[in-house]
């Protein structure tokens, strides 16, 4: 593509790929290295196998968001309809709640977290 149409310009991002390689595919193109920010993060894993893991996810988020504990919550689904329904079932039980903690959520799988997610407060949840 690069040595055919040298009148478009070709940006690939990405925070795992391999930068050598893609550069070798496109004919040794250069490599721009922009440094992000990092964030210090806890990965919380079930101990055990979990029979329905979106209520799972809905159950450890809620305990977690109603801690009050300072940070943000991302919950990794396989897929749109995972999200959907794991985004409508912690509503529901916010809702059913008096003073629940506020909360932000991301509308599904295209948006990016990060710029969501440091505009949020303590205790926020957003989904990815």
């Amino acid at each position: 593509v690069v040595a055919r149409r040298s009148d478009l310009k070709l940006i690939v991002t990405s925070a795992t790929m391999d930068a050598e390689k893609f550069a070798a595919f496109f004919g040794n193109v250069p490599i721009f290295h922009i440094p992000g920010r990092t964030f210090p993060v806890d990965i919380l894993f079930s101990k055990t196998p979990q029979e329905d893991y979106v209520e799972a996810a809905v159950k450890q988020s809620l305990q977690v968001h109603l801690s009050g504990a300072p940070g943000d919550i991302l919950i990794f689904m396989p897929g749109q309809e995972d999200i959907e329904v794991t985004s409508d079932q912690i509503v529901e039980h916010l809702e059913e709640l008096e003073n629940a903690p506020a909360l932000a959520m991301l509308p599904g799988q295209r948006e990016v977290a990060g710029p969501i997610a440091s505009k949020t407060g303590p205790g926020h949840l957003v989904y990815v």
